[in-house]
């Protein structure tokens, strides 16, 4: 892996580790939701599982940052499952794309005491344990425990991300559960699949005109 990309790993992932638990698990109003979220700039939809919402408030397109949370506690209603859990989306800055042909230092990396350090909300490599990091074709997945204390009371200490590349920028996804239901590691890698998946290139469809041109 090459220095400059080892630095926008490091920038990108302290970005998310700050950002991921902005959200208030027990909403006391209804905020503004969405089931997709477009992010102009790249190009790129966020498509939130079944049961899942874009918190429109405290999501920002301009930046690349998502936030999903279950459609029933933003809506400031409903039954919480035992799948209860909170995601953010972290779009990179162009041409920040770094996974696609490095999956196996990006995973070597992530394992290593310098990426423990950046996966430990303190940045002390000692609170990390458990750290599993695996990567496929063009995505590298991580999960982990993290006794640091948290940005957000009430998540619990095992945390999961992915990192693929789309339209050349790195995009990566953190997500926990809650701390009375967390979830188990089946659920975590299910759950985090089914947000990474969701994330894709914008297909602009073609007009008519386009259609007889081709």
């Amino acid at each position: 892996m090459k220095n400059t990309s080892i630095w926008t790993c490091k920038r990108v992932l302290r970005q998310v580790a700050c950002l991921v638990g902005v959200l208030a698990i027990a909403a006391c109003t209804p905020v503004t939701t969405q089931d997709s979220m477009v992010f102009t700039d790249s190009n790129i939809i966020a498509q939130a599982p079944t049961g899942y919402c874009v918190d429109g408030a405290a999501s920002n397109p301009e930046t690349g940052f998502a936030v999903l949370a279950l459609c029933a506690t933003l809506q400031g209603g409903g039954a919480i499952p035992s799948t209860a859990a909170v995601a953010t989306i972290q779009i990179g800055a162009a041409n920040s794309g770094m996974v696609a042909g490095g999956e196996t230092a990006l995973r070597d990396f992530l394992e290593s005491d310098a990426g423990a350090a950046l996966l430990s909300g303190s940045g002390d490599s000692s609170t990390i344990s458990v750290v599993d990091a695996q990567s496929s074709r063009g995505r590298v997945t991580v999960n982990f425990s993290d006794s640091a204390p948290h940005s957000m009371p009430g998540l619990q200490s095992h945390e999961w991300r992915a990192f693929k590349d789309i339209n050349g920028r790195l995009v990566t996804v953190a997500l926990r559960g809650l701390a009375t239901a967390p979830l188990d590691e089946s659920t975590g890698i299910w759950l985090l699949n089914a947000i990474t998946t969701g994330i894709s290139p914008v297909v602009f469809a073609q007009t008519d005109a386009q259609s007889s041109e081709s």
